[in-house]
């Protein structure tokens, strides 16, 4: 840390929210981050995503900036990194610029097949802290946990958003991924095709040929609430958002074993949970066939989400990274 920068900083933070600058990455997490009621500056660029508002509205205190300008009047304490493939890069130049330090969260996975020297490359891209969405994404990454620098936050899902409902729910199977079909080699596009053939599905998400994402939120929650069944097969993402949001909304949830789901599902009990093809067909047969057995995995699964995702938790961690980051970084 530059030691006028740091001197500077404490003569004039004062007490109020801190200023974030980020990218957009993913809109209902981002969402959530703004939970911690601290103000959010997205940068624009060209091999940024842009915020799209059917996933979800921009919060008040998430200001989405023209590309390449920065508020000029504003003093920014940290930089945010949502990923190593463009954002870090970008990103930690503007955090060298203005003399801040950066989080690196990270909420994919290394690809397996690629070259050693690749994934030495993207491990050595740290930020001053590093935070994972769990102890498995952490773990492939190659960090530790035993790191000063180095944390696992879980995802939080709203749960009074994403809720059960008093309606009677359709006896379909429900499944929500965007680019599903280029996306196959992580989303399992073809492992689904398999599994739902013949059954009645129904499935939302940006995938062209295939399905739309739900026009906003609230439509995406409700669909949750009225589909009876939701069918997971995900193959490499650390844990779908979309699973969380499902289980939250009490769905009777099948979802293969991958990454860190078998931690959070546990079969029979809140979900159904393989990664044999004919095992995930039969427990979404028998689903459709058992509305007792739908309203029980449902309800336990609801339970699971309550108890270690919610967003009380998820703040409050965040906010003592925060607090950490201008503990040890502005001294």
């Amino acid at each position: 840390m530059n030691p006028l920068a740091s001197i500077t900083h404490r003569a004039t933070r004062g007490e109020g929210p801190y200023n974030i600058i980020t990218a957009p990455t993913h809109e209902r997490y981002e969402t959530g981050l703004c939970n911690t009621g601290h103000n959010f500056f997205a940068v624009g660029h060209e091999s940024f995503k842009t915020w799209k508002e059917q996933y979800a509205p921009v919060p008040k205190n998430y200001t989405i900036l023209i590309p390449g300008s920065l508020f000029a009047n504003l003093r920014y304490d940290f930089v945010l990194s949502q990923n190593k493939f463009g954002q870090f890069q970008v990103l930690s130049n503007v955090a060298s610029q203005l003399h801040i330090p950066m989080i690196s969260l990270e909420h994919t996975l290394p690809i397996h097949n690629w070259p050693k020297h690749m994934k030495e490359d993207l491990r050595n891209m740290r930020g001053n802290i590093n935070v994972f969405i769990s102890e498995f994404s952490c773990k492939e990454w190659g960090f530790d946990l035993a790191d000063e620098d180095t944390y696992v936050i879980h995802h939080a899902v709203d749960t009074e958003l994403f809720r059960p409902r008093e309606q009677e729910r359709k006896a379909r199977v429900l499944s929500v991924v965007n680019d599903w079909i280029n996306r196959d080699y992580a989303c399992g596009f073809n492992i689904w095709t398999r599994v739902s053939k013949g059954l009645p599905t129904y499935v939302l998400g940006d995938t062209p040929g295939l399905s739309k994402p739900a026009p906003s939120t609230e439509i995406l929650a409700q669909e949750y609430a009225e589909s009876a069944i939701f069918l997971n097969t995900s193959t490499v993402s650390p844990i779908p958002t979309s699973l969380l949001e499902a289980m939250s909304a009490g769905c009777a949830c099948v979802t293969t074993a991958t990454c860190m789901i078998p931690e959070i599902v546990k079969n029979g009990e809140n979900g159904f949970i393989t990664n044999d093809e004919n095992e995930l067909r039969s427990y979404t047969q028998l689903l459709l066939k058992d509305e007792n057995l739908r309203k029980q995995l449902g309800e336990n699964a609801r339970k699971t989400v309550i108890e270690k995702f919610g967003m009380e938790n998820f703040v409050n961690n965040w906010n003592n990274l925060f607090k950490k980051m201008e503990r040890e970084y502005y001294k």
